[in-house]
């Protein structure tokens, strides 16, 4: 297997699995330092649909109305901040070094 293929298959496999961990308004129970961890790095995929969610609901409020949010407002505060801006700075790193390979290719 190609590392093209590699990674077009680890990408499609990555988001697949994102789909079902959005913060939402309703969680069970009070997300802490690993929930604010997983928030911060699939940031990216949370504010696409997030700005996807707000323009359905302007041209049709019927079907706009996806409980998508970028950060979760039920949290234990602290830890869980602490674990999502980790979480984008993971993401960060991943994408520079990812550019990093590019450029070397």
């Amino acid at each position: 297997m190609s590392i093209k293929k590699f990674s077009l298959f680890f990408t499609s496999i990555v988001l697949l699995s994102m789909t079902s961990c959005f913060a939402t308004e309703q969680p069970l129970s009070l997300y802490g330092f690993w929930g604010g961890l997983w928030h911060g790095i699939i940031i990216l995929v949370s504010l696409v649909l997030k700005l996807v969610s707000v323009v359905v609901q302007y041209i049709n409020p019927e079907y706009g109305n996806w409980d998508i949010n970028v950060f979760s407002f039920q949290n234990e505060g602290l830890t869980y901040w602490v674990g999502f801006v980790l979480g984008i700075f993971l993401n960060l790193g991943v994408f520079s070094k990812l550019r990093q390979v590019r450029r070397n290719q």
